[in-house]
């Protein structure tokens, strides 16, 4: 019996491959790849070991205390505070 599912998944997995490799290789495209200045995606050359962006200049207080101002003016600090609360 497992010799029969063995050929049975051994089967199945070729066909996939062969018809994966059909559909790859039918219409193939001859655009330039982008170069890696216009990629879009995550930039991890200014992002510390945890992935959080380094800190090469902090804010200062003053910059901490309008963000926080702004925060409470625009109900951003309330829809935080709704969502985490629950939790």
């Amino acid at each position: 019996m497992k010799t029969v599912l063995l050929l049975a998944g051994g089967l199945l997995c070729t066909c996939a491959w062969h018809a994966n490799a059909q559909t790859a290789g039918a219409n193939p495209t001859t655009t330039a790849q982008p170069s890696a200045d216009s990629a879009e995606g995550p930039d991890t050359s200014g992002s510390s070991v945890s992935g959080a962006p380094a800190a090469l200049h902090g804010k200062t207080r003053a910059e901490v205390y309008q963000d926080l101002v702004r925060s409470q003016k625009s109900g951003e600090a309330a829809a935080m505070q709704a969502f985490y609360n629950g939790s």
